[in-house]
């Protein structure tokens, strides 16, 4: 471009042919590099989509084994710890899971946006990316059908260990009351056996027979 400035303004001839032919290059040439910012951009959110897509599915069989392994704990301090850390494993999927749409989504969104009018002549106009969306979409229904399928085994483990949270709870009201019986009712029911002297004495005896009623329900 410096080349056809000196030699059009030293007053060449064809200075007029040069500038045109200048022209030309110069827009050539912003074409090109357009292309090549472009072909740059699609590879690296490819490169990004299929690092984190094989990092989910390289992740699976281990999430897998997490969500399914061991027994169910049998005291409450462990169950809840046992539900937290299952709980933070459903969040760890579910984030790479998204990561990974998410850029299948824009990934695909750039491989098939269509041309706008005034791009229709530029050199990746003809570019046909059918192929690479198909490629693409293969990966994002791989990893969908592992994590539903993770999803499915988490779901499994959740039901059962919430259930046996259950129980324990109810195990262990179950428990207070024989040890509050044991305790305080059957105390008292040995230590009460009168049944008044008078109408004022009974009806004192009713009313902490009352309360006492009313405590243990």
């Amino acid at each position: 471009m410096s080349v056809a400035s000196r030699l059009s303004e030293a007053g060449h001839y064809a200075s007029q042919q040069i500038k045109q032919i200048s022209t030309q290059l110069d827009q050539e040439w912003k074409s090109f590099a357009a292309a090549l910012d472009e072909r740059s951009t699609i590879l690296a959110m490819s490169a990004v989509f299929h690092q984190k897509a094989e990092q989910f599915l390289s992740g699976v069989d281990a999430w897998c084994k997490m969500c399914s392994e061991g027994g169910l704990p049998s005291e409450m301090q462990d169950l809840e710890l046992a539900i937290h850390h299952h709980q933070s494993l459903y969040e760890q999927v579910t984030q790479a899971y998204t990561e990974v749409s998410q850029d299948g989504k824009a990934l695909l969104d750039v491989l098939q946006r269509p041309l706008s009018p005034g791009n229709s002549e530029s050199l990746t106009a003809t570019a046909n990316y059918s192929k690479a969306v198909h490629q693409v979409l293969d990966v994002v229904h791989e990893v969908l059908h592992h994590q539903r399928r993770l999803e499915s085994i988490w779901q499994h483990r959740k039901v059962r260990l919430h259930q046996r949270l259950q129980l324990c709870v109810f195990q262990q009201d179950v428990q207070q009351v024989l040890d509050w019986i044991e305790n305080h009712g059957e105390a008292f029911l040995s230590k009460h056996t009168g049944v008044g002297k008078s109408l004022h004495r009974a009806r004192a005896l009713q009313k902490r027979h009352d309360d006492f009623e009313e405590v243990a329900q």
